[in-house]
């Protein structure tokens, strides 16, 4: 068996800051030798029309459902199913299977073994749906997916999934609520990054500040590592001096100084 990862791009025109895409490193890592496995990475190289799998499996976000709806339809007059996933299809799964064959609703992890026993048995649903609450222990990210890419030097983290503040107009609320947030086991993510290459980090979570306890020993636990990083926050912690003391402690910089250098290091 045969799956191919793509992920589409708002445009025909190459982007020249494409980070991994690290979804497809998770669920790369679930997968067992017996199936091959190969990634399109729309945004930096051209994605053959021409392919020859057993499944396409695509993320899709709303400003890149378009194009990703146009490859999927070639893909399927072609008789390639497609599963799609992602914010876009988990907000309008009746949309999305218009132009696909099959949608994951939330997150993925825990349906992934699920969803491939199905398409080895010919028994593909149409709807996916994921309760958003298993364990964040078990991620392993493997990122040999990436090893002929060219992406930008920097590796993406993710430590922590869920926003505690329930703003109207964010899709991360939208998507997980704000009840059920859960955050990797510090040790797992240390170990993480220690294996990265590269000495800049990007920790993806929505907001990285979700719980201040745990939060400050997981940036106690960066210190050691001497690394460069970058995270999202919400504002709040700009009248928290302690972290603030703290989080300038824990990036590599000739700066010391808590203020505008330190912002700029650790704000998106």
């Amino acid at each position: 068996m045969k799956i191919t990862f793509i992920r589409p791009h708002i445009s025909d025109t190459p982007a020249a800051d494409a980070m991994e895409p690290l979804v497809f490193a998770m669920l790369f890592n679930y997968l067992p030798n017996t199936i091959d496995v190969e990634l399109y990475d729309d945004r930096i190289e051209t994605v053959p029309l021409d392919l020859e799998t057993d499944l396409v499996a695509m993320t899709v976000e709303t400003y890149t459902a378009k194009r990703a709806y146009s490859f999927a339809d070639a893909f399927r007059s072609k008789g390639i199913p497609v599963i799609m996933g992602g914010y876009h299809p988990t907000f309008l799964p009746e949309e999305a299977l218009e132009h696909a064959d099959a949608v994951v609703v939330g997150d993925s992890e825990d349906l992934w073994n699920t969803i491939i026993e199905d398409v080895i048995n010919g028994k593909l649903k149409k709807i996916y749906q994921s309760n958003n609450n298993h364990s964040l222990g078990h991620i392993s990210p493997n990122r040999s997916l990436f090893k002929t890419k060219k992406y930008a030097p920097i590796s993406l983290v993710q430590y922590s999934r869920g926003c505690k503040y329930a703003c109207e107009f964010c899709s991360i609320y939208s998507f997980y609520g704000n009840k059920n947030i859960r955050q990797r086991p510090i040790r797992d993510v240390v170990k993480e990054i220690e294996s990265l290459d590269t000495k800049h980090v990007f920790i993806v979570d929505d907001n990285l500040f979700i719980n201040r306890e745990t939060t400050m020993e997981f940036i106690k636990a960066l210190i050691p590592l001497n690394i460069k990083w970058s995270c999202q926050t919400s504002i709040d912690i700009g009248a928290d001096r302690d972290m603030l003391q703290l989080l300038q402690k824990s990036g590599r910089s000739e700066e010391r100084r808590v203020g505008k250098e330190c912002r700029s290091r650790w704000s998106p």
